[in-house]
């Protein structure tokens, strides 16, 4: 194995006497700025020379070697006073052993990398004022930015996720979706092209995929929201949940939009975050596309649970794709919001009950029935409609 030597350059230590004749250092001072600082490891591997150079091997003329830090130190002799930089060594050879040597020197060394980024977050113009703008002003009647006002790359948009979506099918048919925002910031377009390969790759959620590019146009409403900026998470029910859907869940006009709107929570959520949040606050309730609707989530069995206790769906799959802006768990069930199971136990009840609904026959009164009985003595019963 080979062994690695080394040269150290370092302040050289003060006695008491020293000290005490030395003035106070300041605490506002560039030195312990620096010192007390993200630059302390840069400094300190600017002082390490990987090569081993002692008192004779120190060369006479101005020389560049190489530190452990990015950039080089220049080594030189004037007038029998060696140099490491703009400092002298005070100190030649005071710790010397088979691995290295440590030398004294009079002041620290500085590179002028950390000189010059020291300035730049010292100078007036970083820390100046910024004139304050006013908040930007939404149109009411579009929910649109009256101004749009800049907004730096990669920050999160002003408006809601909901403002952006689509009308649903309960107010109009979606219009055929647009290219994407002003800002372009993201490819919104590619990250759900990959997200949804990798459902199919993944196995099991080949329905999904299918509703989402084939049954509905979810998938280019995503990429859309993607590529305005906005984060999201998908919870992916597998084909056997799919598989339990009926044809009447299926059958009312933007029934899967719905369906898929309510697995869609706007935020990006992983199994490590979705289950430290359940483990720490018991239920949470997330917001979904499915406005007003929210999705119910609680820790059990060591895993994260959706839905109320009537129909629930375990997360099963976890982490099937994130990267960053798009993350999809799969979950072994599909849910539906409270109000819509609701309804349709509603219907069933209804239809059972007309199912097992039979004919009443009409039936009259005692008094009522003699009284025909007389006037079908006298023959004249047929006169009346209620004796007929």
């Amino acid at each position: 194995m080979t062994a690695f030597r080394m040269c150290v350059i370092v302040l050289s230590v003060l006695t008491l006497s020293q000290l005490a004749g030395a003035a106070q250092i300041s605490s506002n001072s560039v030195l312990v700025a620096l010192l007390d600082s993200r630059y302390t490891e840069t400094l300190l591997l600017h002082h390490i020379v990987p090569s081993r150079l002692g008192r004779t091997d120190w060369p006479a003329e101005s020389t560049q070697h190489t530190t452990l830090s990015s950039e080089p130190l220049h080594l030189s002799n004037s007038d029998s006073t060696k140099l490491a930089g703009n400092a002298e060594v005070v100190r030649l050879d005071d710790v010397y052993r088979p691995d290295g040597i440590i030398h004294g020197i009079n002041r620290l060394l500085i590179p002028k990398s950390v000189q010059q980024d020291f300035n730049n977050r010292r100078s007036l113009r970083a820390i100046s004022a910024v004139k304050p703008e006013g908040a930007p002003e939404v149109d009411p009647r579009t929910n649109r930015l009256k101004k749009p006002a800049p907004v730096p790359a990669g920050s999160p948009p002003v408006l809601p996720i909901y403002y952006a979506l689509a009308p649903g099918p309960s107010l109009a048919p979606a219009p055929a979706p647009g290219p994407g925002g002003p800002r372009h910031h993201f490819d919104g377009e590619s990250q759900v092209k990959d997200f949804i390969h990798t459902l199919l790759h993944y196995g099991g959620y080949n329905e999904m995929a299918d509703i989402l590019v084939n049954l509905t146009n979810l998938a280019t409403e995503m990429g859309k929201l993607v590529s305005e900026g906005y984060v999201l998470t998908v919870l992916a029910p597998n084909d056997e949940a799919m598989a339990k859907l009926t044809t009447d869940q299926l059958a009312e006009p933007g029934a899967p939009e719905r369906i898929m709107y309510y697995h869609i929570i706007p935020e990006y959520q992983t199994e490590e975050s979705m289950y430290n949040a359940v483990r720490r606050f018991g239920k949470i309730r997330y917001d979904t596309l499915h406005v007003p609707h929210k999705m119910l989530a609680q820790e059990a069995d060591g895993s994260v649970k959706f839905g109320d206790d009537e129909e629930t769906a375990y997360l099963f799959d976890p982490d099937i794709y994130i990267d960053g802006r798009i993350s999809v768990q799969g979950i072994d069930g599909v849910l539906f919001p409270a109000s819509e199971k609701t309804d349709s136990k509603k219907l069933e009840v209804a239809q059972s009950v007309d199912r097992g609904r039979t004919p009443l026959k009409s039936r009259r009164g005692k008094l009522l029935e003699v009284a025909c009985q007389v006037l079908g003595t006298f023959g004249q019963d047929s006169r009346f409609y209620t004796c007929q």
